[in-house]
């Protein structure tokens, strides 16, 4: 038994249209916090968020809907993507969501403070005066400290300007087009597309 609470908002005005806000997020930890406590895995909003596709709007929910699932107790992000209600459906905001799933996972893990942890031993080695870039820790560590998009490039002000002032929405389309280009069919493509289009045609003849 798996619970699927929706706390979204009805539109009242537009007769149909729903839509999330933070206490709609509120909510879903409030019943997944309850579904852990009755043992029952728990989907919640899912994923699911605002936008007109991969937009800003559509962003700003997908950080608020996985770091705070991330934080809580939600056991399931079934709808990664949807737009409108789930009658739309973008690639580029899965693709997006993806890396903002792996930085809300890091957040959500927090760190450790110990000895071990606080490195004590190589800030006594470092010592007053000193700096840690010629550390052998700082070298064998900095590539891991930080996240590093797939997507967007880390740009100065310069490098910006110097490639005609791009947009965000340029980096993240041609990232999707080449992981769809890179992808290949399985081999029984064939079959499930047969058996998919056949389906759809005994629909249409109904």
């Amino acid at each position: 038994m798996i619970l699927g609470s929706m706390p979204a908002f009805l539109d009242m005005r537009g007769g149909g249209a729903n839509f999330y806000d933070s206490m709609s997020y509120l909510i879903n930890l409030a019943c997944a916090e309850m579904m852990s406590f009755y043992g029952l895995p728990h989907i919640g909003t899912s994923g699911s968020g605002m936008g007109w596709g991969a937009d800003l709007i559509a962003a700003g929910h997908q950080w608020f809907n996985h770091l705070i699932s991330c934080l809580g107790r939600v056991g399931l992000a079934a709808f990664v993507g949807d737009l409108f209600g789930g009658k739309g459906f973008s690639l580029e905001v899965i693709v997006y969501a993806n890396e903002v799933i792996e930085q809300a996972r890091r957040f959500a893990r927090g760190f450790e403070v110990d000895d071990t942890d606080l490195l004590l031993d190589e800030i006594a080695q470092v010592g007053p005066g000193g700096n840690f870039l010629a550390s052998d820790l700082t070298l064998s560590r900095f590539r891991q400290a930080y996240f590093e998009s797939e997507i967007f490039p880390q740009l100065t002000m310069e490098d910006w300007q110097a490639r005609g002032c791009p947009r965000t929405h340029e980096f993240l389309k041609d990232h999707v087009q080449r992981l769809i280009a890179s992808l290949k069919a399985p081999e029984d493509h064939s079959d499930v597309m047969a058996k998919g289009e056949g389906f759809i045609n005994k629909l249409i003849a109904r």
